[in-house]
This record gives structure tokens, C-alpha cells and sequence, in this order.
């Protein structure tokens, strides 16, 4: 395999990596490093603490930490799976590869725990290696005893999570060297007048598919909240069937090859989204779905109906008290399929009145509702996309699709 470096930088914005590192840290108090193929951390963060930022805050110490993570980063690619280590001065660590198209780019090492509480033996290790750098002893021991303990059961559930970020991580990566290499393929051809309409059509696919990908880390991350939270609480076998089941919808997620897909396989998806939900609200939500079968194999977007299931349960069933209830339902109106997400939660803000699609107005709710609306307008025309219906005790919001699935709409630019 080639160990060649790859700048990480070239490919995913700096933002998106910190905004990685930021919420892996808040959610699990541990600390992640995204490193090149050289061990080099990609972004500069400052959620080190305690130990660790003492050894990093001297040229040496975080030379050797970095040393550490690339070391431990070439032995993942090795053993083709994650690795545990200690670094060069005692901490507990633990890698996983970051590999596309059997390319190695880096990998996710994170640090700052201990499997067990340091005994005398580790703590003379620990000052041994550390010696020569400067540092005040007594602080390094209270701070290398600070350094949290954890199980081997949570430190095997932060592996799992690890795993999904380098999931997220591989997908930007690709789609930036396709987006890339279908550029430079295009623009050769320029020239030609037919390619000039070819390459419009295929911008406006890109932007499609880009829009759709929006919507992964959105729901990434509310879902691994979930988990983080059932670990926390010790509700270690319902986080492992969540955990499960995360993975089942991000294989089907990263595996989805087409833009449209049947009103039937996107009923599946969203079915196995409200599994993870309940397993946060218990008894505490009901779901029913009503779709007719003479509608099941209508085409609509990929990822389009989830974004609607998960507002319903996020910001109107979860603050509610008591038993929420949530109906999908669809019906056909005309020549227009309208595909319903109902909820009896907290109702939606005033501001949030009903859209009138004829007037294109600016949609106020939150990314995944803007993402859906302009997905739908992008790919059947304007005349189509999210309809908001706040109503007393009821919050309803619904896809307006063609009744029949008509040639791709690849005509509307932002203005």
C-alpha cells in the first residue's frame, strides 16, 4: 500500500474537521488528532487538557506525539484495523486508518485516558520520558493521575464512533477527488458546444448529490449523541443495538448508487431511522405509517422523507411530555403525490408559516428542510418541493412530488 503523504487539507475544509474533533470531545470527553500519512495533525485544535497539553506545550514532547500517532498510524494500516498503544509517555491511545482506494491518507488517533489508574511503576516510566523536557514534576504527576480512567467496554464504544467519523472523513474525500478528476475531464472538452450543455447537466447532478450529502453528518451526529448518552448512562446493550443499527443505515447511506429511489426503499430507510429513535423515547413515541401500494414505487430523492421523521421527533416530540405521536402518510392530489410527516408535539414556531412554493419563498426551518425543498425543486421543478402546515396540536409537513416521475429537472440555478 502507498504510505505516500496526502494533504487532507487539499480535499475537506478546515472548518468541517475541527467541527469533528469539537463535538467528539464534548460528547465523550475524550480527544481526537486527524493526522496526514505522517502523523502530522491536519487542523490545529486546542481541546488537549491536563497531561497532555503540558507535553505538547514544549517543541519536543509534542514532536514525540506526533511521532507517536504516526507510529501507531503506519501499525492500523498494517493490521488492517484499529490499534491500541501507549504513547511516548505513558498515555493510553487508539488509531484508526483513514484509507480510500487503498490509499493511505491518515488516520484518527485519539488519547487523554488510561485503561487503569497509573501505579508507582507507570508514573516513574512516565517522568523518565519525560525528563528532558522541562517540565515541573509534581505537576506532570497530578495531572498524569487526572487523566481519566475508562472501561475497556467505553473504550471500544469510542472505537466504534471513531469508526463512523472515518466513515464521514473517506465519503469527503472521495466525492473531492471525483468532483476533481469529472473537472478536469469536463473542461478539457469545453471547447465543444456539446459538452459545454453536457457539463451544465452534470453540475447540476454534482450539486444534487452534494445537497444530499449534506444531510449525512447532520444526522451523523445526532445519532452518535444518542449513543454517547445510552453509554453513558449504562444502558450498554441498547447502545450496542443503536450502534447497530447505525451502521446498517450508514452501509445503505454510502452504498446508495442512485439519486432516486422508490417511495418503498426510502419507507425502509426512514423505518429504520424511528427504530434508533425509539430506542431514545421508549414508550414515549408511537409511529404509524399509511402509504397506499399503488404509490410504493413512485421515485423521490434519496435521504428526502428522513430529514421530515427526524424534525418531527427532534424539535416536536422530544421536548413534549407524555406519548408523541407521529403518522407518515401519502395521497395523491391532481397530478401531484403529497407525502405527509404528522406530529402532535410542541408545534412549530409562528414564524414558521406555511410555504407558498408559487412564490418561491425562502423556507425558515432549520438545514434539512432548506436541503429537501431545493433537492426536490432541482430535480422536478419549482413547482414542487416542502410544504410547512402549522396547525393547532398538529405539525404537518410534506413533499409535493409528480404523480408520475418525469425526466429530471436539471434547470434551476440559485439567483
Amino acid at each position: 500500500m502507498d504510505h505516500k503523504p496526502k494533504s487532507l487539507f487539499q480535499l475537506i475544509e478546515e472548518d468541517k474537521l475541527v467541527r469533528i474533533i469539537e463535538t467528539f470531545t464534548k460528547a465523550t470527553d475524550i480527544t481526537i488528532d486527524i493526522n496526514d500519512a505522517l502523523g502530522f495533525p491536519v487542523v490545529q485544535h486546542d481541546y488537549f487538557y491536563g497531561f497532555c497539553r503540558s507535553i505538547r506545550s514544549k517543541e519536543a514532547g509534542l514532536k514525540r506525539c506526533i511521532n507517536s500517532n504516526a507510529q501507531l498510524g503506519f501499525n492500523t494500516v498494517e493490521q488492517g484495523n484499529s490499534c491500541m498503544g501507549k504513547c511516548h509517555a505513558g498515555v493510553m491511545l487508539m488509531s484508526v486508518p483513514i484509507i480510500v482506494d487503498d490509499q493511505f491518507y491518515g488516520s484518527i488517533t485519539c488519547g487523554q485516558m488510561l485503561l487503569e489508574k497509573p501505579q508507582t511503576q507507570e508514573i516513574e516510566d512516565m517522568l523518565h520520558a519525560t525528563s528532558d523536557l522541562g517540565l515541573d514534576p509534581e505537576h506532570l504527576i497530578q495531572s498524569f493521575q487526572e487523566i481519566q480512567v475508562i472501561s475497556m467496554e467505553k473504550c471500544q464504544a469510542a472505537g466504534g464512533l471513531i469508526q463512523f467519523v472515518v466513515s464521514y472523513i473517506v465519503e469527503l474525500i472521495y466525492r473531492a477527488k471525483m468532483q476533481e478528476a469529472l473537472s478536469k475531464e469536463k473542461l478539457k472538452a469545453a471547447e465543444d458546444a456539446r459538452i459545454i450543455v453536457e457539463l451544465e447537466h452534470t453540475l447540476h447532478k454534482a450539486e444534487l448529490k452534494n445537497l444530499q450529502a449534506q444531510i449525512k453528518p447532520h444526522f451523523l451526529f445526532n445519532t452518535l449523541n444518542t449513543i454517547i448518552s445510552l453509554v453513558t448512562l449504562g444502558e450498554n446493550t441498547k447502545g450496542l443495538n443503536t450502534l447497530f443499527a447505525l451502521s446498517n443505515l450508514l452501509r445503505h447511506n454510502l452504498d446508495q448508487p442512485e439519486e432516486l429511489v422508490s417511495l418503498c426503499e426510502e419507507l425502509h430507510y426512514v423505518e429504520s431511522y424511528l427504530l434508533i429513535q425509539k430506542t431514545r423515547f421508549g414508550s414515549r413515541l408511537e409511529v404509524s405509517i399509511d402509504v397506499p401500494e399503488n404509490l410504493r414505487n413512485l421515485q423521490i430523492p434519496f435521504l428526502s422523507l428522513q430529514p421530515l421523521a427526524e424534525n418531527a421527533c427532534i424539535h416536536g416530540l422530544e421536548p413534549k411530555e407524555g406519548i408523541g405521536h407521529l403518522w407518515i402518510k401519502a395521497r395523491k392530489v391532481n397530478n401531484l403525490v403529497e407525502i405527509s410527516v404528522i406530529d402532535d408535539g410542541v408545534g412549530m414556531p409562528q414564524a414558521y408559516a406555511a410555504i407558498d412554493l408559487s412564490k418561491d419563498q425562502q423556507i425558515l426551518a432549520g438545514i434539512g428542510l432548506r436541503n429537501v425543498h431545493k433537492r426536490l425543486q432541482l430535480q422536478f421543478g419549482k413547482e414542487f418541493g416542502v410544504k410547512l402546515v402549522p396547525e393547532q396540536g398538529l405539525t404537518t409537513v410534506s413533499l409535493l412530488i409528480p404523480s408520475q416521475s418525469p425526466i429530471p429537472h436539471y434547470g434551476i440555478t440559485d439567483e
